[in-house]
């Protein structure tokens, strides 16, 4: 009687652990990165994926557009993008779930950084 109340118990121990395990497998798959690839000269793609939970399109936006700047400013450049879209479905309850953007690194006197401020005031420092 005294092995069988040992092996129970041995085998719920197991269960709550697989059970924790797969909860960290889970939630740390909420979120996916391509990370910063250049596509061109000194031109840049960053793919962002974020679950609902962890805040879906919006998050995922901010995430990408603080990668690419912290990245132009390591290497003393100003960040400029080029396209910003929205990724993933949009027909989806949250709406798209990732974000894409196409970035430039370009030297403050670069005339591509003076003609994006021209078009984007409310967007430069």
């Amino acid at each position: 009687m005294l092995r069988r109340d040992f092996a129970a118990s041995d085998l719920f121990a197991v269960r709550r652990h697989t059970l924790c395990l797969a909860s960290v497998v889970l939630l740390s798959g909420c979120a996916l990165s391509s990370g910063i690839r250049p596509v061109g000269p000194d031109t840049y793609t960053v793919s962002e994926m974020r679950a609902p939970v962890r805040g879906g399109g919006p998050e995922a936006q901010r995430v990408v557009l603080a990668e690419a700047n912290a990245f132009c400013q390591q290497q003393n450049r100003v960040f400029v993008p080029l396209m910003m879209t929205p990724a993933g479905n949009p027909y989806g309850l949250y709406g798209p779930s990732a974000f894409d953007a196409t970035f430039q690194c370009l030297t403050a006197d670069d005339p591509a950084v003076a003609r994006f401020h021209a078009a984007f005031p409310a967007q430069t420092n």
